[in-house]
């Protein structure tokens, strides 16, 4: 987060959902991930996944309500992402967990930045990559 980043556009935590960057606490302050603390991180992360029916249900009626106005990109963007909701099912809390901001919270709740450079496996971090199947030390053929 840089001094010129404009976050005035956000008006509630569920904004942030899709990003890694920040958190927006109870007074409305934005707090960059990487300059908040491990335990307050673990505390912002349990306080959102004890929300996730609710989550779940208020971005899907917000979904359900939008769409209509957007650029061809945007649109299709959109759709992937509201793909992304309805897989999330019965699990909403499995969806919530894959968001980019409580990924972004569970590293820095282990004490790793909010963007980690490198993978448990020892390789740079490939955002296109799912690095949960890396295995360290082990090589595969």
């Amino acid at each position: 987060m840089t001094e010129t980043d404009d976050w005035s556009w956000v008006t509630h935590w569920t904004d942030l959902l899709n990003q890694d960057q920040v958190w927006r606490d109870a007074q409305g302050t934005i707090l960059s991930l990487d300059g908040m603390d491990p335990g307050y991180c673990s505390r912002v992360r349990a306080f959102v996944l004890r929300q996730a029916d609710d989550v779940h249900y208020l971005i899907g009626m917000q979904a359900c309500s939008g769409g209509d106005h957007l650029s061809e990109q945007a649109s299709i963007d959109f759709d992937r992402a509201f793909a992304d909701f309805l897989d999330a099912g019965d699990d909403p809390t499995a969806w919530l967990e894959q968001t980019p901001l409580l990924v972004a919270l569970k590293y820095r709740s282990e004490g790793l930045p909010a963007r980690p450079t490198s993978c448990h496996c020892g390789y740079p971090i490939a955002w296109d990559w799912e690095h949960s199947v890396c295995h360290p030390g082990i090589i595969v053929d």
